[in-house]
């Protein structure tokens, strides 16, 4: 399908010889967000780093897709462009750096030692259209939580992603920064980024995800996890179920 960038088929993530997680198929597609669900422990990093290429599988097939839209294939086309928004309390406060540097930090890293040159545009057109320029030269552990996460969310998409990865991005937010910030994710989407995010939040992945990837962790211990691809409103009415067998 044209549409889709990564595939994965009956394939096992782990390290070494041991099996964290099993997935038969899965897509990461343009102008969608697959959702990562499950409890702590159950794999959701070990999938996501298989996805992506960060981990090669135990058995089974990644395919990588050029951003072209070309067909699938063995080898991570170079053109896929990924990015990863970590959690913003991931960031050391104590460093003593600007919003613009903390934006910055991302695209940085790939650049020989670290000069930003004309990049730093981008990222400064970015947090325009975010509207979140003007906390620029301010110190980024002054900002509250909300902004910071936005802060960090102009760095990763000014890197032009083809897919974007987001690591529990509405953890410790606030209900309106949470709102805005799933607001902004959706904007993206529409406009054909692919997207992954790992959250706890079924809520929040009921708002922005096409599918969701829920990891279910196996009954006897040492057994991989196993993942299900469910629709949000199967998330959500399974879930709302559990609780009320619970009462």
């Amino acid at each position: 399908m044209p549409d889709t960038l990564i595939e994965v088929k009956n394939a096992v993530f782990g390290y070494g010889s041991k099996a964290v997680v099993r997935v038969e198929q899965l897509q990461v597609a343009r102008g969608k967000c697959l959702g990562i669900f499950g409890p702590n422990g159950s794999g959701k990093t070990t999938l996501v780093r298989g996805i992506t290429g960060l981990l090669n599988p135990i058995d089974g097939q990644v395919s990588h897709a050029p951003a072209s839209g070309a067909a699938p294939s063995n080898a991570k086309a170079a053109n896929l462009r990924i990015s990863y928004l970590s959690q913003h309390r991931a960031i050391e406060l104590h460093w003593p750096m600007s919003a613009l540097d903390a934006a910055a930090l991302a695209t940085s890293a790939r650049r020989l030692f670290g000069w930003m040159g004309r990049k730093c545009d981008d990222v400064l057109s970015m947090m325009r259209r975010l509207k979140i320029d003007h906390l620029a030269p301010r110190p980024f552990a002054d900002l509250s939580g909300g902004q910071q996460q936005r802060v960090l969310l102009a760095g990763a998409l000014s890197s032009e992603p083809t897919v974007l990865v987001l690591d529990e991005p509405t953890e410790g937010l606030d209900v309106r920064s949470t709102q805005e910030l799933l607001d902004v994710l959706r904007e993206f989407i529409a406009e054909g980024l692919g997207m992954m995010i790992i959250s706890h939040e079924a809520d929040d992945l009921m708002q922005v995800a096409g599918e969701i990837a829920w990891l279910h962790p196996a009954p006897v211990q040492g057994e991989p996890s196993r993942v299900e691809i469910v629709a949000p409103a199967e998330l959500g009415e399974r879930i709302l179920q559990a609780g009320r067998s619970r009462e």
